[in-house]
């Protein structure tokens, strides 16, 4: 669906439309998101031109889980191999959840970059003109300039050739996931715990 200068993308479209956006790229590339996965990587690196500079801002590596941690490490080693001109930093309680391509195309909304937020779990998605949202690249910028430079580990070298699969489960910040695990029965997930009569 339109509404103005922004559509907003349906459940499983989001990579659909950032592959053909991707591919026209001409000067840079911004995400945001605390989490980012090899298939998410992958899907990008396939379509952005190796000549456009990029930046990646993922949350900081004690807030999240090991595993998660690890395939965060791998997407960005994925992009480090592809770009010419990567930069990446973390930043503590990072939630924001935004791609610009070339400063003139945004993609805001709930979803995560890593398979399953964007594959199959129900997000919402804007995607328009970075102009039409006042403000939106001055706040990413100021992100940026909050968080840390990260290097990779290794410099960034692939140790894997197999088919990038992704994160194929919801992911919970760990502080969610440490109360899950201590109360299986707490609301996080979203379900409504019936109470004993």
């Amino acid at each position: 669906m339109s509404s103005g200068n922004f559509t907003c993308v349906g459940p499983g479209k989001t990579l659909a439309y950032l592959r053909g956006d991707l591919r026209k790229a001409s000067r840079c590339v911004f995400l945001i998101g605390p989490w980012l996965d090899t298939y998410v990587a992958e899907q990008i690196v396939l379509h952005a031109p190796r000549h456009v500079q990029a930046r990646v801002l993922v949350r900081a590596e004690h807030q999240v889980e090991a595993k998660v941690w690890q395939e965060i490490v791998s997407a960005l080693s994925r992009f480090a191999a592809h770009w010419q001109r990567f930069e990446v930093r973390t930043l503590e309680r990072l939630h924001a959840k935004c791609l610009l391509v070339d400063e003139a195309i945004a993609y805001v909304g709930s979803a995560n970059w890593y398979r399953y937020s964007l594959e199959t779990s129900f997000e919402i998605v804007l995607r328009g003109p970075l102009g039409s949202i006042p403000g939106l690249q001055h706040e990413c910028e100021t992100l940026w300039e909050q968080a840390r430079t990260f290097q990779i580990p290794g410099g960034g070298t692939i140790t894997t050739s197999s088919e990038p699969t992704g994160i194929m489960d919801e992911v919970l910040d760990p502080l969610a996931a440490k109360v899950l695990r201590e109360n299986p029965k707490a609301f996080i997930l979203g379900k409504k715990v019936r109470r004993p009569r």
